[in-house]
């Protein structure tokens, strides 16, 4: 962990994590609103970029005053996912990044209510508190994308 930081190992570890997580979802949100086959697809990734950019940047904000430095740099999970994603179009990207976002907002709500609950820094605690609910908004949202999106993927008549 970071020497200088003024916060426990367990409070820097979700900031860190949270920090590459909210990188991720800027990222693929950028991704999902300029190669989403559907338009709820590409809508939903501009409320990812703009919500996780207001989040990650009060995130930001607290770790400068905290003495921790985030990374501004996807983990190799998430980094794998959007390279992955970077090949599809259309409905295939929408269904495999609806079942991402579903997947992601299920780790990083269990992350946020665990350090808000547990967390020792207040600051960093009311943080992950307010993120609880803004999070499950978005894995309702990710799930109604999912359920809302073709069942089977249309097969391509061109040979």
């Amino acid at each position: 962990m970071q020497s200088g930081a003024q916060v426990s190992p367990t409070d820097q570890q979700f900031m860190l994590t949270a920090a590459s997580v909210g990188k991720a979802e800027v990222d693929l949100g950028k991704l999902a609103s300029e190669r989403g086959g559907s338009p709820a697809v590409r809508e939903f990734g501009q409320k990812m970029v703009a919500e996780h950019t207001r989040i990650n940047g009060e995130l930001s904000q607290i770790a400068d005053e905290k003495h921790v430095r985030l990374l501004q740099a996807m983990d190799p999970a998430n980094r794998t996912l959007y390279d992955e994603l970077g090949t599809m179009t259309g409905a295939a990207f929408d269904r495999e990044y609806a079942i991402a976002q579903v997947h992601i907002h299920q780790m990083g709500n269990a992350l946020y209510a665990s350090e808000a609950q547990h967390g020792e820094d207040a600051q960093v605690k009311a943080f992950a508190a307010r993120g609880v609910p803004i999070g499950e908004n978005h894995l309702q949202h990710a799930t109604q994308l999912l359920q809302n999106l073709p069942q089977k993927l249309p097969i391509s008549s061109a040979q």
